[in-house]
């Protein structure tokens, strides 16, 4: 399924963000506990499993293979007619109800699970100061704001052709930067630049992108990752030490938000990502509780 074939309702009880241990184990509670929910993430959920050559400290599963293990997960979905929604969210808006955009789509929740593991990528020097200032990471959301003018894709992965290739027929010059090889199908109009982004620099607004020796000026710059920095998908989140902050509840600083996972810092293991998803939708249901929303 492509995410312009998507089905979503207008609303849930609980919207599950993350596909990867702990986002798999708070679904499995939310159908066990008859939760309308959504799980949302798109493949492959949990990447690092399937480069983990064995596991040796998951309960049960003496030294597995990270994949077989991770296969392992995806099949008990299937079983218990769990859906991953194949969808990228890109903001999240607190409520009551809390609001989820991503691309052409939009849905609301009264409770929200981040389940969004670490993105292994650092944010750029002048990223977080010059978001919604001509810096953003949705293409399809934002481009027509760039009609005309001069725009960049800097993409760590081959969804960013995607986006480089809508913003063809909206910009005058669009200028494609990849963090990775083999380039597929690009259209013949965009301009091709390889090298590390320095910085991304303007006082009220974007003005220029360095990168390595070179200027370029730009009137906006999308960035294609394969997760959204915590930070920015939803500002008001209180992080420490570059993870969510949460209390032994799972709950975030933001009412009725809670996360799980390798998102909420150290330890990186898969036991304490499945135990804090499960735990977490146990807490999202005294929640939902408490507001009245589940019986």
């Amino acid at each position: 399924m492509t995410e312009t074939q998507l089905k979503l309702k207008d609303h849930y009880q609980l919207a599950i963000i993350g596909c990867g241990p702990a986002g798999m184990a708070a679904a499995l509670n939310a159908q066990i506990r008859r939760l309308d929910y959504v799980l949302i993430g798109k493949e492959p959920c949990s990447p690092k499993m399937i480069k983990a050559p064995k596991v040796e400290n998951f309960l049960g599963f003496p030294e597995i293979k990270g994949e077989e293990l991770r296969q392992r997960f995806l099949k008990h979905l299937e079983q218990m007619k769990i859906e991953i929604v194949p969808w990228k969210i890109t903001n999240v808006y607190k409520g009551p109800p809390f609001t989820l955009l991503g691309g052409d789509y939009t849905t609301t929740a009264d409770a929200v699970i981040l389940a969004i593991g670490v993105s292994p990528q650092n944010l750029f020097f002048g990223e977080t100061k010059l978001l919604g200032r001509g810096v953003g990471y949705c293409a399809t959301c934002d481009g027509p704001l760039y009609a005309n003018k001069t725009v960049a894709i800097i993409a760590y992965n081959k969804e960013g052709e995607s986006e480089a290739n809508y913003l063809a027929d909206i910009a005058e010059h669009v200028i494609y930067i990849p963090y990775y090889n083999e380039i597929g199908k690009l259209d013949p109009r965009i301009e091709i630049k390889k090298g590390s982004v320095k910085s991304l620099n303007g006082n009220y607004k974007l003005e220029d992108l360095v990168l390595e020796n070179e200027k370029i000026a730009l009137d906006g710059v999308f960035i294609v990752r394969d997760n959204l920095p915590s930070e920015q998908l939803m500002p008001e989140l209180k992080l420490s030490a570059n993870a969510i902050e949460v209390n032994h509840n799972l709950e975030t600083n933001i009412p009725g938000l809670f996360a799980a996972g390798d998102c909420t810092g150290q330890p990186y293991q898969l036991l304490k990502a499945a135990g804090e998803g499960a735990t977490a939708t146990l807490q999202a249901i005294k929640y939902l509780e408490s507001l009245g929303k589940k019986a």
